[in-house]
């Protein structure tokens, strides 16, 4: 493992934000998540399932791969840098227990998280790429494709009508995210400074634009309140955003 890490640790020019490799890796690989989940949106129930393992099972190889490159990589940040419950980690978890989940109920809750939170998690790391940039090919690489792996299945979520189908259901992805950040604030107790999961920590110092000067002013209280709040406003108007298009969508189809 260690050789091949090595081996894949190709240096590159550390891209630009707004620059020709960000612009067109991000439109690339944007209309192949969206022509995907247009091609998938007519699966069945087995078919579904296919698509959730098959697209968590490659994130889970992938993050597999992250963590070793910067456990074994003299420039990696080891296991506790990247430890593996961030926002964008969790439908990796998430994708893999709808895949061979037997509860349709629970299914929905995860579907309109994944939809309304981190669908919204993944458009922000391309509008803000600073967290997708790196100094090494596989590693870029590697943070691009996952966040649009998010985007693809948000829309995928959306297009077959298995998320956002009334208006009701963003309390689902709302009481699963705020699930998860109690379970991120348990990591951040538990492992201390080591781990800033959610960004959340009361201990460590947020790296998000904004969110950095506010945990410096007012405090890690105050940063993870308002961090939560802006998530669940945030990922609210995605919601609503994608209701109002099925509303359209479909007095279009009565006409």
């Amino acid at each position: 493992m260690e050789a091949f890490i090595q081996w894949t640790a190709w240096q590159m020019e550390k891209p630009a934000p707004y620059g020709l490799f960000h612009i067109l890796m991000t439109l690339g690989l944007l209309a192949l998540a969206v022509s995907g989940a247009w091609l998938l949106r007519n699966t069945n129930e087995k078919q579904n399932r296919i698509v959730l393992g098959v697209t968590g099972g490659l994130l889970l190889l992938a993050e597999v791969y992250k963590i070793a490159f910067h456990m074994v990589h003299p420039a990696g940040w080891g296991f506790w840098g990247v430890f593996p419950f961030q926002l964008c980690s969790v439908p990796m978890y998430l994708s893999l227990i709808c895949a061979f989940s037997k509860s349709k109920k629970l299914d929905r809750w995860l579907y309109e998280f994944m939809f309304a939170v981190n669908m919204f998690g993944g458009i922000m790391a391309f509008l803000e790429p600073s967290g997708i940039q790196h100094e090494y090919i596989t590693l870029t690489l590697h943070a691009y494709v996952w966040h649009m792996a998010l985007i693809f299945l948000g829309l995928y979520l959306y297009m077959s009508k298995r998320a956002c189908t009334d208006r009701g259901s963003y309390k689902k992805a709302a009481v699963v995210y705020l699930a998860t950040s109690v379970l991120a604030q348990m990591f951040n107790v538990i492992f201390g400074d080591k781990v800033n999961c959610f960004y959340i920590s009361l201990t460590r110092q947020s790296p998000l634009a904004v969110f950095k000067d506010i945990y410096a002013a007012c405090g890690g209280f105050v940063n993870m309140v308002l961090m939560i709040v802006a998530m669940l406003l945030a990922s609210a108007i995605v919601y609503y955003i994608g209701y109002g298009i099925r509303l359209l969508s479909r007095r279009k189809t009565k006409v």
